[in-house]
């Protein structure tokens, strides 16, 4: 009986033991079934959008571009600040430019005073030059060239007219002589060291300028 028992637990085991094969296989048959039709559905759409002509997207996610970080002279503060220094600038070198150039022959004479190589020619070009410092300080074009070249007119003045005949401190007169020269020389430096801030066309072409540069 004992022998009899034996052999009917072992059968009961090994049908247990066999259902749980079979379970193990189906499942992995069902599993192999379910991998192959994905692969089919996934084969099928990559022909139908080859077919389409669409081009397939990356699973990679947008690669993030560095932040930009703006020069101190681009934020507000010190743009309104430049901004009104090379309108006050402007209008300066405007007025001198045009009272130059409607008075072409005083302005001749004047050169002439001074020694200066064909004054007819200097005083059109520093009157034409004046002017065209004055549209580039309005609308921040090209700034740097303009700050030099005030900066160079000034300095010329001061050296050939307002310094040139000696002690530039005069009894009975407050100051000195050539502070306005002198002080638009600053300027001009100033712009040429700086430049023209983020309210300016300069501005705005060097900001597209470093956004390509941080895209690509």
């Amino acid at each position: 009986m004992s022998n009899n028992t034996h052999r009917t637990g072992s059968t009961e085991a090994t049908q247990i033991l066999d259902s749980d094969v079979l379970r193990e296989a189906n499942a992995a048959a069902a599993e192999a079934e379910t991998d192959d039709w994905a692969n089919q559905r996934a084969q099928d759409r990559a022909a139908r959008d080859r077919a389409l002509g669409k081009v397939p997207t990356s699973s990679a996610p947008d690669p993030v571009l560095p932040a930009v970080h703006k020069p101190t002279t681009e934020k507000f503060f010190p743009s309104l600040g430049l901004f009104l220094l090379r309108l006050v600038t402007a209008g300066i070198m405007g007025v001198h430019g045009f009272q130059k150039l409607t008075d072409i022959t005083g302005t001749e004479g004047f050169m002439s005073s001074l020694g200066l190589p064909s004054p007819y020619y200097m005083a059109w070009g520093i009157g034409i030059a004046e002017l065209l410092a004055a549209v580039a300080l309005v609308f921040g074009l090209l700034t740097r060239v303009a700050g030099l070249g005030i900066a160079a007119l000034s300095i010329g003045a001061l050296a050939m007219v307002q310094w040139g005949a000696g002690n530039p401190f005069q009894s009975g007169k407050a100051g000195f002589v050539g502070e306005l020269e002198l002080l638009l020389a600053a300027v001009g430096l100033t712009l040429l060291f700086v430049g023209p801030g983020r309210w300016s066309i300069d501005g705005q072409i060097r900001a597209n300028r470093r956004k390509n540069k941080a895209r690509y």
